[in-house]
């Protein structure tokens, strides 16, 4: 499988490949792009390159050596994959290890989402507390740098989202940027380089990642995670070009939520205050903004879909296909309604969601605007 294993991205792949057999590898790359896309497996499939015993054409690791495997795995002593990690009781920031003053529970937290990200490199690593990567992280490497590798080779440095850096770490890792050690290679990957400082994005070369389309989402998961194709195109429609957020999508209760879009949308059209309080007082009880966002986003694709069987008339263009009928019937009943503005009310609730806006109040305003068009 290989470079295979990672969805779509044929661009920034045969960029990558092209300079492992040109032997053009810079000192640093910086991955960006948003979450969930494949930059840490695309770093992990570079750093199995570059340590690969038999490498095959355009850059192919074998997936079959030692060091391979050990890379796969993230246990291979010349590749360190650095992430955010919690700060310890009366840690100071001076520590020799970023480990040292973890509890028992801590550590077997971190073991256990590296087991995870090796399992699955599309995997966000989630540990609680953990906010920065920590400068004693960053000192570690610096000291693997200082000293001669165990294993003759490239040595590669992966720092996994590497915005999350503090001042104290960036400007510590700034000093490895600047002054590069022979064969050895440091990947950043960041879904937020607008926070990384300017200083570090100047010495790295930049590959970006490109959004995943619905196409590529919905056949990943109908392979990876056998998904039945009608739900993984829901899903992949949702996902806004993330893989880990399609992921994360189908962990949740999705006939709830769709259950919810219709529920909401019934009482907004009521034309009764009554019934659209008591439907948006239900609906964000207990919910988080996250859940929220989903609830706004299957709303969102609702309205495609009426829009685009109101540009189209081919009933196979609408993803909710077991709403179809539904769909039809608002077309019908609604025909001076825009679709259009009605999902620009939908993606300024959205975006009321993600600045943390009143949840309650986001929902009541989205509720009035759509009345407001519907009936306008």
């Amino acid at each position: 499988m290989a470079w295979d294993s990672i969805i779509g991205q044929t661009r920034a792949k045969n960029l990558l490949r092209a300079a492992i057999a040109g032997g053009r590898v810079p000192h640093a790359y910086l991955f960006t792009g948003v979450e969930g896309i494949g930059k840490d497996a695309a770093a992990i499939e570079l750093a199995k390159a570059l340590r690969c015993e038999q490498l095959g054409p355009q850059g192919t690791p074998c997936d079959r050596c030692r060091n391979c495997q050990n890379v796969a795995v993230l246990q291979h002593s010349n590749v360190r994959f650095v992430f955010a990690l919690p700060t310890g009781k009366g840690e100071d920031g001076r520590a020799d290890s970023p480990l040292l003053k973890l509890s028992d529970g801590e550590i077997s937290q971190i073991q256990e989402q590296v087991a995870m990200k090796a399992a699955d490199p599309y995997h966000n690593i989630t540990i609680p507390r953990a906010q920065q990567i920590k400068i004693s992280s960053i000192r570690e490497v610096k000291r693997d740098i200082a000293f001669a590798a165990t294993e003759p080779g490239w040595r590669i440095i992966i720092i996994s989202e590497a915005h999350q850096m503090g001042e104290e770490a960036a400007n510590a890792f700034l000093k490895t940027l600047e002054e590069p050690a022979p064969n050895t290679l440091l990947i950043l990957t960041s879904s937020h380089k607008e926070q990384l400082l300017q200083t570090i994005l100047s010495r790295c070369q930049e590959v970006r990642f490109d959004l995943l389309t619905d196409a590529e989402i919905a056949e990943a998961l109908t392979a990876r995670n056998n998904i039945p194709r009608k739900d993984a195109m829901l899903l992949s429609k949702m996902a806004e070009g993330s893989y880990s957020r399609a992921i994360e999508l189908t962990n949740s209760d999705l006939q709830q939520l769709r259950f919810d879009v219709v529920a909401f949308l019934r009482a907004a059209l009521k034309r009764s205050p009554v019934s659209v309080f008591t439907e948006v007082e239900r609906l964000t009880a207990g919910n988080d903004r996250r859940s929220l966002e989903r609830t706004l986003m299957l709303l969102l694709l609702w309205f495609r879909d009426a829009l685009m069987l109101r540009l189209t008339g081919r009933e196979e263009s609408v993803v909710n296909q077991d709403q179809l009928k539904d769909i039809q019937s608002f077309n019908s009943k609604f025909a001076n309604a825009s679709p259009e503005r009605l999902i620009r009310s939908v993606e300024e609730a959205i975006g009321a969601i993600r600045g943390n806006a009143q949840s309650q109040l986001a929902f009541i305003v989205l509720a009035l605007r759509m009345e407001s068009i519907c009936y306008s």
